[in-house]
């Protein structure tokens, strides 16, 4: 699951009270464990949300898009958005939530059928996935429509500038906390060399390369470093190329991880190099469990990493920059622990409580309006 999904699965388990039909575009196993619960039902939409890529991707990405975007187009207004109302209209849904800012297809039915629609935007789309709407003016009559919820103040900022919505609020995300994962009294950095990870998709937009070219050169100065690396995306080929060419034995792609929070345990830090992350559910999980953050100083990662105190700012896309902090941390050895525990209990402070009365409650009052 995407950490959109991840935080909207968090929020749906905490609340018992309401009844949620969820959505998903086809036939998934990702959420057969919510389709448990008695207040929680699944829909399959048949649709796809097809947004414009601003990146290169591999032949086989492209034509994929390339199928799903003609059948969007020819069965989209005929067939798909009919069936849906249909559906939802069956239901009688108080309010229609989209659980990604990429994702227009539930303002369109709810501005068609009159039914209050917010979107919970979760991303920067061309700044961070570097994808964008095809049909900017419909976005902005959708917008007009719908109230949002932003997970960050930097990604409030970013869209109120843009976008005029009815009603707006910021809630960060509650990130489920797994208290025997994490152990006080273990220190980090003691060992070498200092073992890094990095984890998310695998992009330009998440900085990827910054961190493989940082931890490159700092084994080529004699800073001894390890960095594995998790995740799957656009630019996974080109990463295990440049891993491969360069015969770095220190750097290792290991593909994606459905238990990052086990894995954790054996790193000392944890490279966030997104030019533009809307949160960070990894940053927070780094904290959480005693990995510490070199983080670009850009979007919500600069929210969430107080610098010298939660963690360690760079200047975004700036891999000099990124080797200089590393090197300090580096040099700093078992003092960077410190640190880490007043992370973890920050994190701890910020984000393990529930906010499903929260987000319900700015629901209703944005349904009536």
């Amino acid at each position: 699951m995407s950490g959109a999904n991840l935080s909207l699965a968090d929020w749906l388990l905490e609340d018992d009270k309401n009844e949620y039909y969820i959505f998903i575009p086809h036939a998934s196993n990702d959420f057969r464990h919510l389709s448990k619960r008695d207040n929680i039902h699944i829909v399959i939409g048949n649709y796809f949300a097809v947004c414009k890529d601003l990146d290169k991707r591999s032949i086989t990405y492209r034509a994929k898009k390339g199928v799903k975007r003609v059948y969007m187009k020819l069965f989209y207004t005929t067939f798909i958005k009919r069936q849906l109302m249909k559906t939802v209209s069956q239901i009688k849904p108080d309010a229609i939530l989209s659980n990604s800012f990429a994702i227009w297809i539930g303002a369109d039915v709810a501005k068609t059928l009159g039914i209050p629609h917010i979107w919970h935007v979760r991303e920067f789309m061309e700044l961070d996935h570097k994808i964008m709407h095809y049909r900017p003016s419909k976005i902005r009559k959708l917008a007009n429509y719908s109230s949002a919820i932003f997970i960050s103040k930097s990604i409030e900022d970013y869209y109120t500038k843009k976008y005029a919505f009815k009603n707006t609020a910021v809630i960060y995300d509650s990130i489920k906390y797994q208290e025997d994962s994490y152990n006080r009294r273990v220190k980090r950095f003691i060992d070498k060399p200092v073992k890094a990870v990095f984890a998310g998709t695998i992009s330009n937009g998440k900085g990827i390369f910054d961190a493989v070219r940082a931890v490159e050169e700092l084994n080529n100065q004699g800073f001894q470093i390890s960095l594995d690396i998790f995740g799957e995306g656009p630019q996974e080929e080109e990463i295990k190329k440049l891993i491969l060419d360069h015969k770095d034995e220190k750097i290792r792609f290991l593909g994606f991880s459905k238990d990052l929070v086990s894995r954790r345990k054996k790193y000392d830090v944890e490279f966030v190099c997104s030019k533009m992350e809307a949160l960070g559910r990894v940053t927070v999980e780094a904290m959480y469990y005693g990995n510490l953050v070199i983080g670009a100083n850009s979007g919500g990662t600069a929210e969430l990493i107080k610098n010298g105190k939660t963690g360690i700012l760079y200047k975004s896309g700036d891999i000099n920059d990124l080797v200089k902090v590393t090197k300090f941390v580096i040099n700093k050895g078992v003092a960077n622990n410190e640190m880490i525990r007043e992370a973890h209990d920050w994190a701890i402070d910020h984000f393990s409580s529930p906010i499903a009365s929260q987000l319900v409650q700015f629901i209703y009052i944005s349904s009536k309006k």
